[in-house]
Order: structure tokens, then C-alpha cells, then sequence
């Protein structure tokens, strides 16, 4: 190879290296080699236990659809049923440190009791969104958002194999490139420029 396509190969070399590393956020839960997983919906570990239940009927209808779940003075999670059958379909989950700010919801968007969509938080604004885009509870598609609430970065599982394999960038609401995994070695091979 020649001297003039080495800058070039260098390029390709730290975009692939940014993006491999970009896809290392795609694991946002613990693993169990990390510790335990946090209470939530999505792995079906949420508890009551020691804990107190407070009701309300937003809808004025004589049956619960809020519940506010709180362990002695902390408030835990809001659980709320938004098509009011009694069973709850969004999950929100206090900072710690100040239980009016929300940094976690889960949805079950289409009520069959696996969620649909987490949403995440910084500062009142979301900054990650991961969705099951078959409503079979696999978060296949996971997007990326700047300080200010705009979408950058776009993962997905195109394959369903549980690994990312497409990389989406975006900047102004428009895609500016996609990245490729080929070869499923969890780095994008192939880039395309401006919405490729």
C-alpha cells in the first residue's frame, strides 16, 4: 500500500475505534458480575415487600390507577395504569436524592405486562431511549440524545442476533451517517455518508 492512503486508513481506523467504543453504552443494566440488577419492570423483580402502598384514582372513576410505592419515608417508584384495566403500564423511578425528579420510566405501550420502551433522564431531559420496536420485550433499538433533548445517535439490532450491527448519526434531525457491522464483530465495517 502506498504512503498517500495511509492518512486516510487512519481515519477509518479511529471512527471505527469511536464507534466500537460508542456501542460499549449499549449494556446500560448491570450484569450480575457486576452486582445485582435495580428493581424494574423489565426483569420482573419489582417488589413491595416492607414496603408502603399509597392509591389514587386520577379519573375519578372508584378504582386505583396511581400507586406510589415507598420504603418509609423514600419514594421507591409511581406506578400508573394509563388505559385504567387496574394493571399499571408506566414505571417511574425517583433520583434518589430528590424523589420529584424522575431519571427512569418504563412503558408497556402495548399492555400485555413486558415493557415496551425505557426512557432515561439527565436533568429533566431525556438523554437515552431504548425500544422493543416488536413488542416482544427485546430492546432492539436504542437512541442516543444530546444535552438539550435533540437525537444523536440512533443503535439498532437489525438482526435480532442481541448485538448492535447498525449505528445511526444525526445532527440538525437529520441522519448524517450509517455505520455497518458486516461481520458481526461488534465494529461498524461500512459507513455511509449523509443518510446512506
Amino acid at each position: 500500500m502506498d504512503a498517500k492512503h495511509l492518512p486516510l486508513l487512519a481515519i477509518l481506523a479511529l471512527l471505527t475505534l469511536l464507534a466500537a467504543c460508542s456501542g460499549a453504552e449499549v449494556q446500560p443494566d448491570p450484569t450480575p458480575a457486576q452486582g445485582p440488577r435495580p428493581e424494574r419492570a423489565r426483569f420482573s423483580n419489582l417488589s413491595t415487600s416492607g414496603r408502603d402502598t399509597r392509591a389514587e384514582d386520577l379519573n375519578n372513576d372508584g378504582k386505583p390507577d396511581q400507586w406510589y410505592i415507598t420504603d418509609g419515608s423514600r419514594l421507591v417508584r409511581t406506578e400508573r395504569d394509563l388505559n385504567f384495566d387496574g394493571t399499571p403500564d408506566v414505571y417511574l423511578y425517583p433520583d434518589p436524592a430528590n424523589a420529584e425528579v424522575v431519571i427512569e420510566e418504563e412503558m408497556d405501550l402495548d399492555t400485555d405486562g413486558v415493557v415496551d420502551v425505557v426512557n432515561y433522564y439527565q436533568n429533566g431531559i431525556i438523554h437515552r431511549k431504548e425500544l422493543a420496536v416488536d413488542f416482544t420485550g427485546a430492546l432492539a433499538v436504542i437512541k442516543y440524545f444530546d444535552p438539550q433533548g435533540n437525537l444523536s445517535r440512533v443503535e439498532r439490532d437489525a438482526n435480532n442476533d442481541g448485538k448492535i450491527d447498525t449505528w445511526e448519526y444525526w445532527q440538525d434531525g437529520s441522519r448524517v451517517r450509517t455505520g455497518r457491522d458486516n461481520d458481526g464483530d461488534g465494529a461498524p465495517d461500512v459507513f455511509d455518508e449523509v443518510g446512506g
